[in-house]
């Protein structure tokens, strides 16, 4: 039986578009319990749209962004990033190239991650692949940064609102990454 939270999660996952509008509309018709999630009006909505207008995608799409809380989906989402950057896996190059595209995209919170990461040549990139001791000590300082977020994500100082907006509740000197980065860069040199 589906609940809300993961109703909603698949409904975030549709926006980010890892689920298709195909997809999205046979699990609605699979799920009768979302009338009780969503209210009868925008389940009979969702349910007698007509997925091969032309319009059903932007339709559908423009419905769930008003029924989402996607600031706690997109929180989530971002908090997880972080956490594999904090666990040894073959991706973190490929975690690290999704979160430079976030902080170019608003969370400016990830500042340190993301320069560290877009000043890295793509050829070491791809040695730091094949060399698992090299990748450890490049990630030594990243890992640490990502900690420190995850710190403040789980303290609720840093809040996702919605797609690329948060709030910022640190104190100013714990926004190091906006006041001292050249500090930050220092540091990782001298370790």
């Amino acid at each position: 039986m589906l609940n809300k939270i993961e109703a909603h999660r698949y409904m975030y996952c549709f926006l980010k578009r890892k689920v298709t509008l195909f997809e999205l509309e046979q699990w609605i018709y699979d799920h009768e319990e979302l009338e009780e999630f969503l209210g009868e009006a925008n389940y009979f909505q969702l349910i007698s749209r007509d997925y091969k207008n032309k319009y059903a995608f932007e339709d559908t799409e423009k419905q769930i962004r008003k029924l989402n809380d996607i600031g706690l989906y997109e929180q989530e989402r971002v908090v997880n990033l972080l956490i594999s950057l904090t666990e040894s896996h073959d991706d973190e190059i490929d975690v690290l190239d999704v979160l430079y595209d976030e902080y170019c995209d608003g969370y400016t919170f990830l500042r340190y991650i993301a320069l560290t990461h877009v000043g890295t040549s793509d050829e070491y990139k791809e040695n730091l692949k094949r060399n698992n001791t090299k990748l450890k000590d490049y990630n030594e300082s990243i890992i640490r940064e990502a900690k420190r977020l995850l710190n403040f994500f789980d303290r609720n100082e840093l809040e996702i609102t919605i797609e690329h907006e948060y709030i910022d509740l640190r104190k100013e000197e714990d926004k190091i990454e906006i006041h001292s980065i050249n500090e930050m860069f220092n540091e990782r040199r001298d370790t």
